[in-house]
């Protein structure tokens, strides 16, 4: 097990999230003078991206933003990853000196898929992921086409549920980052983090190598031990 697997209580997960993250951006700025920070969609993340938004100390002219996935739908819609993330991150506007490379979703797929691989680096120094019910990280779902994508990074795919159609990141992108953070809540994820983390069966474990942080009802299926600070032995 190369990373970090912790439970924490949900009380307790926001604020562990956001020390990760700002903690990871510190060492990335320390050694470099630009941080790729790959950001995730979905419900788990966004009380943690209200909270970085009321740090005052992130040096966000530093930072580049990138998405791990988008559904292909118009850019000002509740549905699209960047609009609902954006918004959460930045409710007062995205600062003038800092760079947000969203997908197009309302474009072409394969056109879309082209140009957000041109733009991104060649490696992601901070990547956030989440999973669902069924094991899904990003837009790679299960029996994806994407799982067994070896030279595009990026690529038009099909999700399970509506809207179908999606862009994603392809395991590559997630076996190249330097950080890696997958942040799990609640009690009906608990089967897909088994899945993951010890059956390796579902597309969330070609994350197993990167930290995890749960909350006691996503960890609940997890045989492992834990020690006081609750990470896994």
């Amino acid at each position: 097990m190369s990373g970090m697997r912790k439970v924490i209580e949900p009380e307790a997960f926001v604020d562990a999230a956001t020390e990760w993250i700002l903690r990871k951006i510190d060492s990335v700025l320390d050694q470099s003078n630009h941080c790729h920070l790959m950001l995730a969609g979905g419900s788990t993340p966004l009380p943690v991206y209200e909270q970085l938004a009321t740090q005052n100390d992130i040096l966000w002219h530093r930072i580049t933003l990138y998405f791990g996935d988008e559904r292909c739908v118009p850019p000002m819609t509740p549905e699209s990853n960047a609009f609902t993330v954006i918004s959460r991150l930045f409710p007062n506007g995205i600062p003038k000196d800092m760079t947000v490379h969203r997908m197009c979703g309302e474009k072409d797929p394969d056109e879309a898929a082209q140009a957000y691989e041109a733009i991104l680096p060649a490696r992601i120094d901070i990547m956030l992921l989440g999973i669902g019910e069924d094991g899904h990280t990003a837009s790679i779902f299960p029996g994806s086409v994407a799982l067994d994508e070896e030279k595009r990074r990026i690529m038009p795919v099909i999700g399970s549920k509506p809207p179908l159609q999606r862009l994603t990141i392809t395991p590559r992108v997630i076996r190249d980052a330097q950080h890696l953070l997958v942040m799990v809540q609640g009690e009906d994820k608990a089967d897909a983090v088994r899945w993951a983390l010890n059956d390796r069966s579902v597309p969330a474990a070609l994350a197993v190598d990167g930290d995890w942080l749960m909350d006691s009802g996503a960890a609940r299926s997890l045989p492992e031990k834990r020690d006081k600070q609750g990470v896994v032995v």
